[in-house]
């Protein structure tokens, strides 16, 4: 159920261990709204995705701005490939199909428990009998209430946003943190033919309105002359699930599995899910082959689970908590920008090479030399300011005129 990144691909996995599959998604030719960046980790996991003939666009830097004013730029050793996610997931899904998938483009009425498996009913009266299900349907997943517990607001996050048509610094990735207690971001991923500017704020405690608001400053600093025109708009939700949720949670049965968005796999304080929902497909698979579906849960929860877990606690204090009276968003940009070393280890963890847990232990092991390079920083553009006559800034970061303080 989805024939989008993790439901095709499923597909095309098990088709490879000869059986059959049937594939339903009643609109799978949309654009995704959010991202669709590709980082180190998935290609290096799946080096396939570099070997298609798709357009993208290679990402080699990293903007980060914060709402009090700070900017800083990063480079990126190992670039972030940005695809249009609606050909990502055709070229996918059309591979599966080429392979013997069965795709049924009609919305699912019904799914039925019998004996032996399950009856899928659709929304022409259809009905398929299947020996196994699986749910790659997002995170509102149909299939996800039927064989376990829908997500609560509580574990997921609303993403709304513009497609800006044209090209917009196509080679910068731009990323807005907001005031301390705000649980999420502003950002601007650019594709090929447009970007996909948007904000990204748990379900709970926001007002679409508020987040309209935000948004829309958002636009009129960084691109003017958009204000004016048309552009679509697109809302998503997207998982988030705190710590208690993925540790009680099962994504699998007897004859039932759940594989990316739909299972909660994204990271809560990044929200990177691709290459959680590829690698989820292939966990699913490999159980399958097995002979043993439920041996899928001791497989995602020793190969990714920890990191969801640590991403989920960590989000809070990222988001809460403070550092030296500012907020740790703030400090941290202000870090990237005064630190070499701190750059690296914030590319390595941008890239997969670092897990949260690494990247602490090499900042506070790291701290002399950090803080030493910082104070550099400070006097070296304290006296260029002084030759000049100003601060001199990576970037241009005004001060959203429609946020406090």
């Amino acid at each position: 159920m989805g024939a989008r990144l993790a439901g095709a691909y499923s597909a095309l996995l098990l088709l490879t261990q000869g059986h059959e599959v049937f594939l339903f998604d009643p609109a799978p030719d949309g654009e995704k709204p959010c991202g669709g960046g590709i980082t180190g980790k998935a290609v290096r996991t799946f080096p396939w995705i570099l070997e298609t003939v798709l357009p993208r666009n290679d990402i080699s830097m990293l903007e980060l701005t914060t709402q009090d004013g700070r900017s800083a730029a990063m480079g990126l050793r190992q670039p972030i490939h940005v695809f249009s996610r609606a050909l990502l997931d055709g070229a996918l899904r059309h591979c599966s199909i080429r392979a013997g998938a069965r795709f049924i483009p009609q919305r699912v009425h019904r799914v039925l428990p019998r004996s032996c498996g399950w009856s899928i009913v659709t929304s022409l009266r259809e009905q398929y009998n299947v020996d196994f299900l699986i749910g790659a349907d997002g995170a509102n997943s149909a299939i996800r209430t039927v064989v376990s517990n829908r997500l609560e607001g509580r574990d997921l996050s609303l993403a709304l946003g513009f497609y800006l048509p044209g090209v917009h610094h196509p080679n910068r990735i731009l990323v807005c943190f907001q005031e301390k207690g705000f649980h999420g971001y502003l950002w601007s991923f650019p594709r090929t033919n447009h970007a996909s500017v948007g904000i990204v704020h748990p379900l709970a405690g926001i007002r679409t309105a508020e987040m309209r608001h935000r948004l829309a400053a958002f636009i009129a600093e960084r691109y003017p002359g958009h204000v004016s025109c048309p552009s679509r708009f697109f809302a998503a939700r997207v998982p988030c699930l705190r710590r208690r949720t993925l540790v009680n949670q099962h994504v699998c049965g007897r004859n039932w599995a759940l594989v990316g968005d739909a299972a909660g796999f994204v990271d809560a304080l990044t929200s990177e899910g691709i290459s959680f929902a590829l690698r989820s497909a292939q966990l699913m698979a490999q159980s399958l082959e097995e002979g043993n579906s439920t041996t899928y849960e001791e497989h995602w929860r020793a190969d990714f689970g920890l990191d969801l877990e640590r991403a989920a606690v960590w989000r809070d204090t990222f988001y809460d908590g403070a550092l030296l009276n500012r907020s740790i968003p703030s400090r941290m940009v202000q870090m990237i920008r005064g630190s070499a070393t701190v750059r690296r280890i914030a590319d390595r963890l941008i890239c997969g090479r670092h897990s949260y847990p690494e990247m602490r232990a090499r900042l506070l092991s790291r701290s002399p030399i950090i803080l030493a390079e910082a104070m550099w920083s400070r006097l070296f553009r304290g006296a260029a300011g002084w030759v000049t006559g100003s601060m001199p800034r990576l970037h241009s970061a005004r001060k959203n005129p429609l946020l406090p303080g």
